[in-house]
Formats: C-alpha cells, structure tokens, sequence
C-alpha cells in the first residue's frame, strides 16, 4: 500500500512537472519561405528597393529594430559570412548559439540574412543548435528583448523534489523498520 502511495505521489509530481514547462515556440509555415527549428517567426524583410531594410548594427536603420515586432529588442552582436557558429548540410543550415549568448539569456531573438532576404525569429536558447530550412546564409544577427526574463526554475520542480524526498525517507524508514 505504501509503495502504491509513493508511485502516486511521484507521478503527481512528474505531471505537475510537465504541466508547468515553458512551451518551446515552433515555427511550421516560416516567413519569406524560411523555417527555423524551435523557432517562432517574428518578422522578415528584404534589402531590396527603395523600401528596403537590412539586419545591421545601426538601431535607427536595422529592418527589425525600427518594426513595431522589434519594439523592446536590442542589439546584442552580428557574426557574418563563413563564421563558425553555421555549417550547411544537405539543403539546410546548422546555427549553433555561442555560449556567451546561450548562457546570458534564456530566449532572444535570432536575424538570419540569406542574399537580400531576412528574417528574425524568437527562440528558447537551451536548445542550443537550430536548424535553418536554406542554405547561402550571410550573416546571422542577434537581439535580446528587455521584456523577456530569465526562467526561473519552475515550482513543480521543487515540488518533485520534496515527493522524491518523501519517498526515499518512506523507503528508508521501513528498512529500518524491517530490520529490527
């Protein structure tokens, strides 16, 4: 009986676990034709034209930061042609966070520039490798959000540690119990 009270008291916790994690945001349709793994689309754009914007440095001339979807971002930093955070594989394109960035923030936003279209999307960074449905990418662009807080550890975690203590002390004291 005891043992079927720990195995419910830990599948509580384990649900309530699950009940309480940040949903992961996914991207299916893309934006300009582009998709990025565990990523949700927040703007695209194109240098082209007179109307055209670009992914730079410069907050009053970047496509995203002057976008009503780009109001509370900042620039953070821009690695370009060749670097060693992509590798292309097949028709796809491997981005993988830099751990200066991935340790900072628990979600920002990543522009991927590819010929003169972009497109920016906002991505949970414990993830650590994205894939980017295009290959050709020219610079990749990164944005932190001051309305975006770091995670927290969330309470069903706590509250699984205290049922796993519960049924280890359980176990323990009928040992004890058994032995003498």
């Amino acid at each position: 009986m005891k043992k079927l009270i720990g195995l419910i008291v830990l599948a509580v916790c384990l649900m309530g676990a699950k009940a309480f994690a940040a949903p992961v945001p996914s991207n299916a349709n893309g934006c300009s034709g582009f998709s990025l793994s565990g990523g949700e689309c927040l703007l695209s754009g194109s240098s082209r034209g007179s109307q055209g914007t670009n992914l730079t440095s410069n907050p009053s001339n970047n496509g995203f930061l002057i976008n009503p979807a780009g109001e509370g971002y900042s620039y953070i930093t821009k690695f370009e042609g060749g670097n060693t955070i992509w590798s292309s594989e097949g028709g796809s394109t491997v981005i993988t966070l830099p751990e200066s960035i991935s340790s900072m923030f628990s979600q920002i936003a990543i522009g991927i520039k590819q010929g003169p279209v972009w497109a920016v999307f906002l991505i949970d960074t414990a993830l650590g490798s994205y894939t980017f449905n295009q290959n050709g990418i020219s610079n990749v662009t990164f944005y932190s959000a001051a309305n975006i807080a770091e995670t927290p550890l969330p309470a069903a975690a706590w509250l699984f540690l205290t049922g796993l203590a519960g049924v280890l002390g359980l176990r323990a004291h009928q040992r004890k119990k058994a032995q003498g």
